[in-house]
């Protein structure tokens, strides 16, 4: 499989076409992961020239296949020193490939303030172009995206926008595109901040051929038959979107509360924040991405105010997390997030971090110009989201993310991250699976590319694993992110596999290839693309020591039901021993040689 490769090289402004072999890599993610790390020295500064962006699309992109709509970025992460790894929706992806792109390949920094035009003309000069950017600089997303869409063909063309916390390198800052849709996790915006590129404006209409395209359209059938079935992807979501989940993982035991230290709440109080009340007060529409039968978006107004969200991960990182409950201020604070360009993840949880360090007199009001961050204070949105991007005041500090906090004020035990990357809003001490998927994700702790097992204990349905069990957990764990891999790489939503699994794409991917690509193919090649990202992060000096959990996980317990839980060390070691034995890596997490021959890598 031949994938067109665009290189931009910002040091000299050369401009290279060419193509790749994607066939072993499947696009997407498994694409980017492989011309990434190809030319990427993993020991580079993260917000240095060296480091280098891929975004890839796969060849199911702009078919007919349900939300085949989605692009995937890889960088050096600042926020981590791992590899990063983002995937967004809306349409942006569609459009570069679109285009006539499959890669998209940036390269060293610019002088001056830059962004970037591409297109589906007729030469190469007329394709890609490069343009001062020194006007736009320092303007938020939407203004920017209104201003570039103006000049470059309004909805035909989609803007991916480096927002001003990208322009200063917040360590968390996210790419936006159609103004809310984010590269979100691992700090995209503040690498290509990095190389003074404040946004990519795509334009291209081409269709997306299949080589077989009665047998793809029989394919996709029935794919769109089994998803209108199951009740997530027919109704759940787009009733509710992702803020349904609130109630659910309470009932549960697992949402987090006070920086994690329990999972206690008034359930009075809680359904202030449900998907339910967003639907009653707030709630204008339901929305989707390109190609998307499911509609999770949620467009929402408080006041004069409108945007997009809060998603499930905001609402409980950015209110209960930090023991707020106002659904207004968390909404307004979530806009100002899309609009500034911040991954509101990892900006919820190290602003709870911050409220127990001032909690336990760690920081106090004189280390931050008179500023506090306390539970319970809804009144610090937005204004200190402001703060974050402008890194102004203690907003300079919040910044680098949870980490680097914790380790300046001298209580690293309490910043709730792996890798330095902080936790999605499941607390990992109520199931294993998942609490082994933050440890091993490449990317630091995500339920996205560390797996989302939490789905399997309340949607699992025939594939429903055993919820506190530590003996399959590391399977569990396992198989989850080579799933979530398949979706990354083939460039459809996570939510699909409500409803779908690998044999399903395995057939609309070969039926768009004309490959022959079984089920355990395409299974192989999630292997592949996750034993090259280890390889990746341990060349960039990562280790066993690195796959854990913050102490607070193994040494305090949560109350569900009658029963206490935690993850021990014990229980930690074995399941990574399993998980590596799984893998085909030695007891230290290095891929041994034999895996790296059956999975035809290259060392």
């Amino acid at each position: 499989m031949k994938c067109n490769t665009l290189e931009i090289n910002l040091d000299s402004n050369e401009i290279i076409e060419s193509t790749a072999d994607g066939s072993l890599w499947l696009g997407g993610r498994g694409l980017a992961v492989k011309l990434f790390t190809d030319i990427v020295d993993p020991k580079c500064d993260p917000l240095g020239p060296g480091n280098v962006m891929v975004f890839a699309v796969s060849p199911l992109t702009g078919t007919t296949a349900p939300t085949a709509g989605r692009g995937h970025v890889v960088f050096k992460s600042p926020l981590t020193g791992a590899i990063g790894s983002a995937n967004s929706g809306g349409k942006w992806g569609r459009v570069l490939k679109g285009a006539g792109y499959d890669a998209l390949i940036i390269k060293g920094a610019s002088q001056k303030p830059v962004y970037i035009t591409i297109n589906d003309g007729e030469s190469l000069t007329e394709r890609v172009a490069i343009h001062d950017a020194s006007d736009l600089w320092g303007k938020d997303v939407p203004v920017t995206t209104d201003i570039l869409a103006g000049r470059h063909g309004g909805k035909a063309c989609s803007v991916l926008v480096t927002s001003p916390a990208g322009e200063k390198k917040v360590r968390f800052a996210a790419l936006m595109n159609e103004y809310n849709r984010a590269y979100g996790r691992g700090g995209s915006g503040a690498v290509l901040g990095s190389k003074n590129v404040k946004a990519i404006v795509v334009k291209g209409d081409r269709k997306t051929g299949v080589v077989e395209p009665e047998r793809f359209k029989d394919v996709i059938a029935q794919t769109r038959h089994v998803m209108k079935a199951a009740p997530a992807t027919k109704n759940v979501l787009r009733e509710l979107g992702t803020a349904g989940l609130v109630e659910l993982i309470e009932i549960m035991g697992i949402l987090p509360h006070r920086n994690f230290s329990d999972c206690r709440h008034d359930m009075d109080i809680l359904r202030n924040i449900t998907g339910e009340t967003m639907t009653d007060t707030i709630l204008e529409k339901a929305g989707g991405c390109f190609g998307c039968p499911i509609m999770c978006q949620r467009h929402t107004r408080v006041g004069d105010k409108k945007g997009e969200g809060p998603e499930y991960e905001t609402m409980v990182l950015m209110g209960p997390l930090l023991d707020i409950y106002d659904l207004n201020a968390i909404t307004l604070g979530n806009y100002v997030a899309n609009e500034m360009g911040m991954d509101t993840m990892s900006l919820g949880v190290t602003l709870a971090c911050a409220a127990e360090l001032f909690e336990m007199g760690a920081i106090s009001a004189t280390d931050t110009g008179g500023v506090s961050i306390r539970f319970g204070d809804a009144s610090m949105y937005p204004h200190i989201v402001e703060l974050v991007a402008a890194r102004s005041g203690i907003g300079d500090l919040l910044a680098e993310g949870s980490r680097s906090l914790a380790e300046r004020f001298g209580h690293p035990e309490t910043a709730m991250h792996v890798k330095g990357m902080e936790l999605p809003a499941y607390d990992p001490r109520g199931m294993p699976a998942q609490a082994v998927g933050y440890m091993t994700s490449p990317t630091g702790a995500c339920h996205l590319r560390g797996g989302y097992s939490i789905s399997l204990a309340y949607f699992g349905g025939y594939k429903e694993a055993p919820r506190f069990s530590i003996r399959q957990a590391a399977m569990t764990a396992k198989n989850q992110q080579d799933i979530g891999i398949i979706q990354d790489s083939l460039g459809i939503c996570r939510f699909t596999g409500y409803a779908t699994g690998a044999e399903h794409w395995a057939k609309a991917y070969s039926a768009a290839t004309g490959e022959d690509a079984s089920r355990e193919a395409i299974e192989e090649a999630a292997e592949r693309i996750a034993t090259l990202e280890r390889i990746f992060n341990i060349e960039a000096g990562m280790t066993r020591a690195d796959d854990d959990l913050p102490p607070r996980f193994k040494t305090q317990t949560i109350a569900i039901g009658d029963r206490e839980y935690l993850v021990s060390e014990n229980d930690r070691n074995r399941m990574l021993d399993d998980y590596y034995m799984i893998r085909g890596w030695d007891k230290d997490g290095v891929p041994l040689k034999e895996t790296c021959e059956k999975l035809e890598i290259k060392q």
